[in-house]
């Protein structure tokens, strides 16, 4: 892998994995709302962690994870952001019904 090039290399391989991890982390994709500037920033920060080693896409993502946790949330990415809506959702009563079902005759 090109991490290992002291004047660090990204290639193809590298690409890959940062578009997989920005994918799953809600920065690309058909769905993806992100504004530029933190999909530049979320990018950015997993190049810096691919050139210190972290070269998994599980431990890129977890390190997404650490940085909205570190930064009280200013750096979450799109999927937190969705999650933590339905949650919010969810606990203000958004998926209860006040339907009863009728039992099946």
């Amino acid at each position: 892998m090109s991490s290992s090039n002291p004047e660090h290399y990204l290639d193809s391989d590298d690409l890959s994995l940062l578009v997989e991890v920005l994918t799953v982390a809600g920065f690309y994709g058909t769905t993806a709302t992100a504004d530029p500037a933190g999909r530049l920033a979320a990018a950015r920060f997993l190049m810096t962690a691919l050139e210190s080693g972290i070269d998994t896409s599980a431990t890129l993502a977890a390190a997404l994870v650490e940085r909205a946790d570190a930064s009280n949330g200013e750096h979450q990415t799109p999927a937190q952001l969705k999650a933590e809506a339905i949650d919010r959702w969810d606990d203000e009563g958004g998926a209860v019904s006040d339907v009863v079902a009728k039992p099946a005759a």
